[in-house]
Formats: C-alpha cells, sequence, structure tokens
C-alpha cells in the first residue's frame, strides 16, 4: 500500500520503475475487482438501455422525480487539490480518468493550478476531515446523507440544465481501506457528467452500488455517449429525450456498437495499468 506522504520524484526512479510501481499498487486496491463475464448479455438489449438512460440521467440519488437533461456545454478546468498530502497517484489516476471521459464525450478537460479558476474541484482529502470538505465544496451545509459514503460528488447547473460546477471529495483513508480508491475516482467524476443516479436494476455499471465494478463497462460507455450526443441539449424532459436516443441505440444493435461496447471501452489508461 502507499503510504501516506510518500512522494517519488523523477531524478529518483526511472519512468518505467514508477509504471511498475503504479500498477502493483492499483492491483492492490483493486483486489475485489471483476472483470464482466462474455455471457452477460441482457444489458445489451436496446430497451435495456434506453431504461437504464433514463434511471441514471434523469433521476439523482438525493432528488426527487423526474430531472431533465443534465451535461456540461463547455470545457472543463479541474483542479486537483490535496489538503492532507500530495500524492502523484492521485493524480495520475485523475488525469487517467478525465483522458478517458474525454474521448467518450467530447468534452474538453485543462488542469489548472489555480483553485479560482476551475469549475470541477477533485479534493482527496482524509476521513476526518470528510463531511467539512463535502460541506465547503458542495456550498450546503446538510451533508447528513454522506454519514456512510465512501467519497461524494455534486454539481451545480443553470436554469437551463447545462453544468456550471461540480465537486468530488475523497477520503483517501476509507476509500483505501474498503478497496474503493479506484472506484471512487471513476464513479464520481463519471457521475459528475450528467449521471449522477445509483440504481441496482442498471447492470453492469459503476452505478450499482451492490455489484464489483470499479472501471466503466460497456454499458457505462455507452451511456456517456447517449448523453453527449450533440441532439441532446441540457433541460430536455425524457419524452423528447427518449425520441432521439432510441433510434441510435437501435442503430448500435445492428452495426455491432453494442456488441463490441465492453472491448471498445477498455481504451482507457487504467485498463492498461490493471492488465485488462
Amino acid at each position: 500500500m502507499l503510504a501516506k506522504g510518500f512522494d517519488i520524484g523523477s531524478n529518483t526512479v526511472s519512468h518505467s520503475y514508477w509504471r511498475l510501481f503504479q500498477r502493483m499498487v492499483l492491483l492492490a486496491l483493486c483486489l475485489t475487482v471483476t472483470p464482466v463475464m462474455a455471457n452477460q448479455r441482457a444489458w445489451q438489449s436496446p430497451d435495456f438501455i434506453v431504461d437504464a438512460f433514463y434511471r441514471i440521467a434523469f433521476k439523482s440519488e438525493y432528488v426527487q422525480g423526474e430531472q431533465g437533461v443534465r451535461k456540461w456545454e463547455g470545457p472543463i478546468r479541474y483542479h486537483v487539490a490535496h489538503p492532507i498530502n500530495e500524492s502523484q497517484l492521485h493524480d495520475d489516476l485523475v488525469t487517467y480518468h478525465v483522458s478517458h471521459l474525454e474521448t467518450l464525450t467530447g468534452i474538453d478537460f485543462t488542469p489548472t493550478d489555480i483553485p479560482q479558476r476551475a469549475n470541477l474541484t477533485i479534493m482527496f482529502t482524509n476521513h476526518d476531515r470528510f463531511l467539512d470538505d463535502a460541506r465547503k465544496q458542495f456550498a450546503n451545509a446538510d451533508v447528513s446523507p454522506l454519514q456512510d459514503a465512501v467519497c461524494a460528488a455534486n454539481f451545480r447547473v443553470n436554469k437551463q440544465g447545462a453544468i456550471r460546477y461540480a465537486a468530488v471529495v475523497i477520503p483517501v483513508d476509507l476509500a483505501r481501506s474498503k478497496g474503493k480508491l479506484v472506484a471512487c475516482v471513476v464513479e464520481e467524476l463519471t457521475q459528475v457528467m450528467g449521471l449522477p443516479n445509483d440504481d441496482d436494476r442498471v447492470f453492469p455499471s459503476i452505478f450499482n452500488d451492490r455489484t464489483p465494478q470499479q472501471l466503466l463497462t460497456g454499458l457505462d460507455g455507452l451511456l456517456l455517449r447517449l448523453l453527449y450526443l450533440d441532439e441532446i441539449e441540457a433541460g430536455q424532459d425524457w419524452q423528447t429525450a427518449q425520441a432521439i436516443i432510441r433510434p441510435v441505440v437501435e442503430q448500435w444493435a445492428r452495426d455491432g456498437t453494442i456488441d463490441n461496447a465492453h472491448r471498445s471501452v477498455k481504451t482507457g489508461e487504467l485498463y492498461r495499468l490493471l492488465g485488462w
């Protein structure tokens, strides 16, 4: 396990050794990861994918009722904050996953060292500070729903439903003790793209708390691609969005996009580091 404050500089350890070290750490953190079996086909039905999109994109974990489309309309400037201890590993996990999100959504991600310029803050904190940091980052005095959470994310939208600011808060010690550090980075950063809900009926997916997925599945990749279709606009209701996405999903069923989804999603650097 990576020790607190452990920092490896490029002048002392070769690049290849650092990558080997990363792989070993990530493997240790992800012992509970279970690759999706090839015979799990229920999710590949167009009806299942359309229903999953509704459940994850139009519902919210802590807000009742159906919501409109929520998505980013412009570039994301992200800042990684380390109020406890800096870690190159944490920075790399973020870099690898936002690069993957960029590929799937077409949204540009640019890092910034200036917090005030960021419209996405990613904070690696500890368990003792978790609720206080979440309260500050989310600008919400009531963080009681997070009492049993391992990590958390929140975003704010304008009147049209476009996401204007988001924050992710990860208590590293707690996440690592649960074997969820990688899962926290992947799930929370993906949810602030505009897929905020968790639902046990959506499987296999990181948006399902009862499954061991820690990296994006083929289904997750398709949901992101659907959300960031040009025709899907912030604020659209479900009736409007459904009429747009259903023919797209049916076309994906015909042209092999769905059949190939599990393979095509594994283009991110995290999959290579974990040997997937």
